[in-house]
Order: structure tokens, then C-alpha cells, then sequence
């Protein structure tokens, strides 16, 4: 529960890295707004051809741009190359 009621020190944003994911066919929000959002927070974006629940209908894109940034915040040696799926 700690985790919870602990106060935010810093907007994890930024001082972290942080990546967004466009879908290119969202109808709920704009892909032209996505994209302006990801770049005002200076997020790495990766396009998905998909619609706003674009998690469900491309869960394997999802879960590359998942594994990317996972490797791309990892200590050197952290990550087992010989682990990671082919997408």
C-alpha cells in the first residue's frame, strides 16, 4: 500500500525515458495529436498500424516497442539476447 500513498517527487517523464506509441488508424484520439504529445515529452514514438485499442489487435507490435525500451534503459550484460522473441 506504501506504494500508493507515497508522495511524486519528479514527473517520471521527465527525467526518464520515455517511449509512446502512435496508432495510425486511432479514431478516438488523432494520430496528429498523438504524435504532438509524444513530441513535447520528448518520448521515443514508435507508429503502429492499428486503431485506439491497438494493444489488443497488435499485441505483438506492442510488445516489441515493450522489449526495445526495456533494452534500450538496460545495464550493459542485464539482458539475455538468447530470451528475446523474433517479431
Amino acid at each position: 500500500m506504501k506504494a500508493l500513498e507515497a508522495k511524486v517527487s519528479k514527473v517520471a517523464w521527465k527525467v526518464k525515458p520515455s517511449w509512446y506509441v502512435v496508432a495510425t488508424e486511432d479514431g478516438a484520439i488523432a494520430p496528429k495529436l498523438l504524435r504532438s504529445t509524444a513530441r513535447r515529452i520528448g518520448a521515443h514514438t514508435a507508429e503502429v498500424a492499428g486503431s485506439h485499442v491497438v494493444f489488443l489487435t497488435q499485441p505483438r507490435a506492442i510488445a516489441d516497442v515493450i522489449d526495445r525500451a526495456a533494452r534500450g534503459v538496460a545495464k550493459p550484460g542485464s539482458v539475455d539476447s538468447s530470451a528475446s522473441a523474433t517479431v
